[in-house]
């Protein structure tokens, strides 16, 4: 069975981002406070020490390293919480209904473009990057904060966007069935949208999908 990942970042009314986490914060159970991640701390760990300078493909092959990261974004994008579903469907339904410079969406079958994108850029230029893995929901003062480091990791040109295109290429095309999948627009896409949002007052969120 095929399935498709989709990363989505969108402006939101100000209003909306500073209201979304309290609106739903009664839906977190006590037991939830204590509960260990999905993700895997010890791969975090291996990922931004130097783990990403490792060989993660031999040709069109994946290597286990590959597999490591993957299996590690999925686990950071996935979630059983009651709140962070509502968060997540209530920002989804206060960004704009169609792509433009305040929607970004990105769709692949089997593999993850923000994973790809993370790949891409490395540990430490993702870091640079606002949220968790390509997850957050910023207020509008936060966009404006976080919207330099989006752009010093972003905003590429000469051989340094030429090698992150290259890598993205080979992540979705050997983890996932996207072989022409537009590399260009995960590091154009995201940043247009932050900077709509900066530009006018808005919020920010982004978030994963499997379907």
């Amino acid at each position: 069975m095929s399935s498709t990942a989709v990363w989505v970042v969108g402006a939101v009314p100000d209003e909306e981002a500073r209201a979304i986490p309290g609106r739903y914060l009664h839906l977190v159970r006590p037991d939830e406070w204590s509960r260990p991640p999905a993700y895997s701390r010890e791969t975090e760990a291996w990922w931004t020490r130097g783990g990403d300078r490792e060989p993660f493909f031999e040709g069109t092959e994946p290597t286990p390293a590959a597999h490591r990261f993957a299996e590690f974004m999925d686990g950071v994008h996935a979630t059983e919480s009651e709140m962070v579903t509502a968060a997540r469907d209530a920002s989804t339904r206060a960004m704009p209904e169609a792509e433009g410079e305040g929607l970004f969406v990105a769709a692949a079958r089997k593999a993850s473009p923000v994973a790809a994108l993370h790949y891409g850029l490395g540990a430490e230029a993702s870091a640079a990057f606002p949220g968790w893995y390509g997850d957050f929901l910023l207020t509008a003062s936060e966009v404006a904060s976080a919207l330099p480091r989006a752009e010093e990791a972003l905003d590429l040109t000469g051989g340094r966007r030429a090698e992150v295109l290259s890598r993205i290429t080979t992540w979705m095309t050997a983890m996932g069935d996207e072989p022409r999948f537009d590399a260009a627009s995960l590091l154009d896409g995201p940043l247009r949208t932050l900077r709509f949002a900066a530009r006018t007052g808005r919020g920010a969120a982004a978030l994963t999908r499997w379907h």
